[in-house]
């Protein structure tokens, strides 16, 4: 071995992968097939004395000091690495507000003087696991319900679908069933609510969620949670079996979960829909509920033999893949498979390029999307 491929060697090292989320932050080394740690997307702020989450933010100041607090803790206390002297891949919603980005790539480049940042869009990372040439990825986190189409490599940007179906709404049916249980408003905080909820509740059948709207009793047992310093409260088996119903909940917009999913299948281009219904990745936090799989294939063919999608959508099965990770980490395994490769190297995006546009490229912004010979490119620029 010359001498100089021997330093290229030692100076070269794993990037690290960053799957910054609403509720939990996914962090490790790429090639791995783990992250290091997944731990709450929160810090102790030292002004307030208490936890900060670090999607809460009023201006676009506090949300730089959110980040820089958030990766001092990831990068100094989990895994301990110099940022220096690793690139980063950030797996990312397609979704994610323009001011999150920005403000991230300049804590990134600035504060932290990475060498160069991967973004990588969360539903091509999670159809890369499977290898599977179309794919259709369901992405169940804290706030929203995504479902996206990946054809090739390729997102169908027009077909996204997104609706406020995730942790956030089953929580808030939880607390309502639990104050309907226990005939008194409960004062929980969202960790208890979240422990009862893995713990207890599970996505029941769509008859007998049924046979619960139509006032009827089925046998099903109820548990008693314990507080701390309290009584305990009542969790009838109701509660457990419709605390996830908001999901399949349906009303004259067609918003539920199985409906968006549908949706998006019919945005995309005909020769590629049966193909997307056999190969659907569910994936997300919210995904690891028991009964959510086999509840969500029940609803599909039931739903898709109704108006308006019989009408258009001439299919009669659908196909679920088994994630090759635990559901909420598949798009950070993606990121980890993406950033261990040459082509990861290549597309990484320099920090001497960052400082001197001072700008990130969007799918969002026709400048990005615009051909360099289009006649009117100029009158686009920045």
């Amino acid at each position: 071995m010359a001498l100089y491929e021997g330093i290229a060697l030692i100076q070269e090292k794993q990037a690290v992968v960053l799957d910054l989320g609403t509720d939990y932050t996914k962090f490790g080394f790429t090639g791995e097939a783990t992250p290091r740690c997944i731990i709450r997307s929160e810090f102790w702020c030292t002004s307030t004395k208490k936890f900060k989450r670090v999607y809460e933010y009023e201006t676009p100041e506090e949300l730089y000091d959110n980040l820089v607090n958030m990766l001092h803790l990831l990068y100094f206390r989990h895994v301990l690495v110099n940022p220096k002297e690793r690139k980063v891949v950030v797996v990312e919603s397609l979704l994610t507000p323009t001011l999150f980005r920005e403000t991230l790539a300049k804590v990134l480049f600035t504060h932290y003087e990475v060498s160069g940042v991967i973004w990588a869009d969360s539903p091509r990372m999670c159809a890369l696991t499977l290898g599977t040439p179309i794919t259709l990825i369901v992405s169940i986190g804290a706030r929203e319900a995504e479902v996206a189409a990946v054809v090739h490599a390729c997102p169908v940007l027009r077909a996204i679908q997104s609706q406020p179906l995730a942790a956030r709404a089953i929580h808030v049916e939880l607390k309502r069933l639990l104050n309907e249980d226990n005939n008194t408003e409960l004062i929980l905080c969202d960790d208890t609510i979240e422990d009862i909820k893995v713990k207890a509740c599970f996505v029941t059948k769509r008859e007998r969620a049924e046979k619960w709207a139509s006032g009827q009793s089925l046998p099903t047992k109820s548990l008693q949670y314990p507080l701390s310093g309290r009584p305990a409260i009542t969790v009838s088996g109701r509660t457990r079996e419709l605390a996830a119903e908001p999901l399949f909940a349906r009303d004259n917009e067609l918003a539920s979960l199985p409906d968006i999913v549908l949706q998006c299948i019919m945005q995309c281009p005909i020769d590629v829909r049966r193909a997307l219904a056999e190969n659907i990745l569910v994936t997300g936090g919210t995904a690891a509920m028991p009964g959510l799989k086999a509840r969500l294939v029940h609803e599909l063919r039931y739903l898709v033999t109704q108006p308006p999608y019989n009408e258009r959508l001439h299919i009669q099965e659908f196909k679920f893949h088994t994630a090759p990770a635990h559901d909420n980490s598949v798009a950070w395994l993606g990121g980890a498979l993406a950033g261990a490769g040459d082509a990861g190297a290549t597309r990484a995006m320099p920090r001497d390029v960052y400082v001197r546009d001072k700008r990130l490229k969007d799918w969002v912004c026709l400048l990005d999307n615009t051909p360099n010979d289009h006649p009117y490119r100029d009158s686009f620029e920045i």
